[in-house]
């Protein structure tokens, strides 16, 4: 799949279900999941293993995506990702905000020391987990809310639209990226943001970056999800 707006599709209609089993992959390669767990936590002895979402049973019909979510432990996921997604169907869904100014700039967050992608910048966003699940669904859009006010204190419903969802497929990833645009300026909702981390004792993100065109500099080593966006919302 190519890197350019047209990796991404419109979506209209999440179908997201939950079954409360991890996957076969979680326990079958236990033994080297914990392994290379024990020496990611020697390197970082921040990381968290917490519980977040896989999933499979992944569909896409026109505008609308359907899938299901399994609960595993950060290890697993971590594994799932490092080993380059060796499950076929097994996918790694998330949810992401591109944060667009009044000037037309996007704001991408830079990851702190405690993540497990220090330095990577990124769309805000992340992986669900089960605080996302509510009877049976995971509400991912819900989940981008969380996750951009977890992260910049912003809030999703302060935009002044937020009703574009966009979907970018790079098996084993499928990010799900809601455009929110927001009527404050570039400088004030860095500003903003720059408050929130400043006061936030332990914050996820070390700073804010803000991206003016496809030609800006920091641009080529962009996650391809993130590249994508920002052909889309900067034209050649």
């Amino acid at each position: 799949m190519t890197e350019g707006a047209h990796s991404l599709r419109p979506l209209r209609t999440l179908e997201i279900g939950f079954r409360d089993q991890p996957p076969a992959f979680a326990s079958d390669r236990r033994a080297d999941i914990s392994a290379r767990w024990a020496e990611a936590v020697r390197a970082n002895p921040a990381l968290f293993n917490g519980t977040v979402l896989l999933f499979d049973d992944l569909a896409v019909e026109g505008d609308r995506l359907s899938v299901v979510a399994r609960p595993v432990d950060y290890a697993t996921f971590s594994a799932f990702l490092a080993w380059g997604g060796p499950v076929p169907g097994l996918a790694n869904l998330f949810g992401a905000a591109a944060i667009v100014s009044s000037d037309g700039d996007l704001l991408l967050g830079r990851m702190g020391a405690r993540t497990d992608d220090a330095g990577t910048v990124k769309l805000v966003g992340g992986t669900p987990d089960l605080s996302d699940v509510h009877g049976g669904r995971v509400d991912l859009v819900g989940s981008v809310a969380r996750e951009l006010a977890e992260e910049t204190g912003l809030r999703a419903v302060d935009a002044e639209r937020c009703d574009e969802l966009l979907l970018f497929l790079d098996p084993p990833y499928a990010a799900v990226i809601q455009v929110l645009r927001f009527a404050q300026t570039t400088a004030d909702l860095v500003a903003a943001i720059e408050a929130h981390l400043a006061a936030d004792p332990d914050p996820e993100l070390a700073g804010i970056v803000a991206i003016r065109a496809r030609s800006d500099p920091g641009v080529v080593g962009l996650p391809r999800y993130t590249r994508a966006i920002v052909h889309h919302l900067f034209p050649a």
